[in-house]
């Protein structure tokens, strides 16, 4: 039987917070396990950039309605393609 899950292929709104990483270090950390950001390649130019979420364009049109709610969120623009994840 044929799975039914879809997953959205991009592009995406992308997001970097350090206190993301902050957090996710400290509860990895406990576990022995390592954190990771993310890359992704940037629509408008192609640059790689690390990402710490993103978030659907096609559900979130505008990117102030995404629901991540880090207070020092930076905003870095749309992404389409998953490049790797880093460490």
């Amino acid at each position: 039987m044929e799975s039914q899950f879809k997953p959205y292929n991009g592009p995406w709104h992308a997001f970097y917070s350090q206190k993301s990483v902050n957090m996710e270090n400290e509860v990895f950390s406990r576990h022995k396990k390592k954190n990771s950001t993310y890359f992704y390649k940037k629509n408008a130019t192609n640059e790689i950039i690390e990402i710490t979420s993103v978030f659907s364009t096609e559900k979130f049109a505008n990117p102030d309605n995404c629901p991540y709610y880090f207070d020092d969120k930076v905003y870095l623009g749309i992404v389409d393609k998953f490049v790797r994840k880093g460490y």
